[in-house]
């Protein structure tokens, strides 16, 4: 059975497309942002996708009744779980990339490498 030859031209096309897929989730990631709250709300956190802290808000009340250790502990423990929030929507946002583009190649990228292994679908 003679082996078709391998198309270079496609492989590049589906390379520079799963790039460009890529690039997106990257920048869709980028906008993406996690808040959380701790000790009962009192202090909150605000990351992005690129976990850079852009807010904490601390209760005025808080600051009335507490020691200042108290509410540094509390800020830590709130960036602490914005950035564990921010990096769920990163995985999940990975996830779906993977599946949506290694999903849509699927048998094509399969295929392919059978084909460069040597062995490949005639």
């Amino acid at each position: 059975m003679a082996q078709q030859g391998l198309d270079l031209n496609a492989i590049l096309r589906q390379a520079q497309a799963l790039q460009k897929t890529f690039e997106e989730s990257k920048a869709k990631i980028k906008q993406e942002t996690a808040t959380a709250q701790v000790g009962g709300g009192v202090v909150s956190a605000t990351v992005d996708g690129e976990k850079v802290v852009k807010e904490i808000k601390i209760s005025p009340e808080l600051i009335k009744d507490v020691e200042v250790s108290v509410i540094e502990d509390l800020v830590v423990s709130a960036v602490n779980a914005a950035n564990a929030e921010i990096e769920k929507k990163i995985n999940s946002n990975m996830a779906s990339f993977a599946t949506n583009a290694l999903g849509g190649a699927g048998g094509n990228i399969g295929d392919l490498i059978g084909k460069f292994l040597g062995g490949g679908k005639a």
